[in-house]
């Protein structure tokens, strides 16, 4: 309890001591060309978008048809002046879960794991029969209806946490001793979890004999071409955004055993390519897997369902899958609808900015989709 009060202190001083990173519109450099209405009015919903964010910058990925759109507001990096671009590197953040249940479909069309059995399978030795595990299936973490919480309670109790670096030296060993402690879990109802799909990943593994990050390279990134989208952050990129904390540089996430809730660093020309292939990748076996991960499993509410990594939008003028993410330095929200074949991928970099991005990105799909 000591250890969380201290950390609760850290992080309202941060808060007190953050340097806003906003400045007035006007003054923000942009890319947009304003020679369209639809140029017009995405600048004007961007406006109010930093009217409430804190972000520095901005980036917005489109495509419509085949024909992709680039805009960019803002800093990539405040300090140095970089403006973002389409070939940028972000974190997309929770995002990186719609690639998690993507992966697991694919190893299950495989028969490399089956999504309907008890995740007891993927596991080591020293569960038993655990009666707490053996309800919970792939398919219900994959569907966030496993009964799982959203963080394992021991994640801040290991030696090496620390408050910026929260995941990095999390294993599966401390997952699994944490699983060990579960007392009461009932699969079925909604609820949000990124333990879960740290453990799916971990499944993914344990199935495979593979890393995740290698599994991520030949079944997402190689095929679809997404040449700039990565896990480990010791990769040589050298167009990096920088994330902002409360007005801090951020330092980008590391990942053990969690990486399949959120590890994923991308651009908005690889998100791209990777939404607009929900519906117009010409491989028989990718479009079967698009199917499955697309069904509905569960209504959230009445214009939402869950479906495996994605979530609907039903009161658009058609069903928009989506999701959102945040890190430490980056808000972010990806959306697909098949009908009208367009995609959209928006990030700012700054954490506590998805409520503000959220409401852009529906905005923006409503002009888009001519609802």
């Amino acid at each position: 309890m000591y250890r969380k009060i201290k950390l609760i202190i850290k992080l309202l001083l941060l808060q007190l001591t953050a340097k806003s990173q906003s400045i007035p519109f006007e003054q923000i450099p942009f890319s947009n060309p304003l020679t369209t209405d639809v140029d017009s009015l995405l600048h004007s919903q961007v406006n109010g978008f930093f009217k409430k964010a804190k972000a520095p910058g901005l980036i917005i990925g489109i495509s419509q048809n085949g024909r992709k759109y680039f805009y960019s507001y803002g800093y990539a990096d405040s300090l140095n002046k970089k403006p973002f671009n389409a070939e940028t590197i972000f974190e997309i953040g929770s995002i990186t879960k719609t690639f998690t249940a993507n992966l697991l479909l694919q190893l299950d069309e495989q028969k490399k794991l089956d999504i309907q059995k008890s995740v007891l399978n993927y596991l080591p030795p020293g569960f038993g029969n655990d009666v707490i595990l053996q309800k919970i299936t792939p398919a219900n973490i994959a569907s966030q209806t496993s009964g799982l919480p959203r963080l394992p309670s021991n994640l801040d109790k290991i030696k090496e946490y620390t408050l910026m670096q929260p995941y990095q030296f999390y294993t599966k060993e401390h997952m699994y001793i944490f699983l060990k402690t579960l007392k009461k879990n009932e699969p079925g109802n909604y609820a949000y979890s990124n333990l879960g799909f740290g453990l799916l990943s971990a499944i993914e593994e344990n199935a495979t004999g593979m890393s995740f990050e290698s599994l991520l390279d030949k079944h997402i990134f190689q095929p679809l071409q997404m040449g700039n989208s990565y896990i480990d952050v010791k990769k040589n990129q050298t167009d990096t955004a920088t994330g902002y904390f409360y007005g801090r540089p951020a330092e980008y996430w590391l990942f053990d055993c969690m990486a399949g809730a959120g590890a994923i660093k991308s651009t908005a020309t690889d998100i791209l390519k990777y939404l607009d292939a929900h519906f117009e990748y010409k491989d028989e076996n990718f479009s079967a897997i698009v199917h499955k991960i697309t069904q509905p499993v569960k209504p959230l509410a009445a214009n939402m369902q869950i479906c495996y990594g994605w979530h609907t939008l039903e009161d658009l003028k058609h069903r928009v899958f989506w999701h959102n993410g945040g890190t430490y330095g980056f808000s972010t929200f990806a959306a697909f609808e098949p009908h009208t074949k367009t995609s959209i991928i928006l990030a700012a970099n700054a954490t506590g900015d998805n409520a503000a991005l959220d409401k852009l990105a529906v905005d923006l799909l409503i002009l888009l989709m001519g609802k």
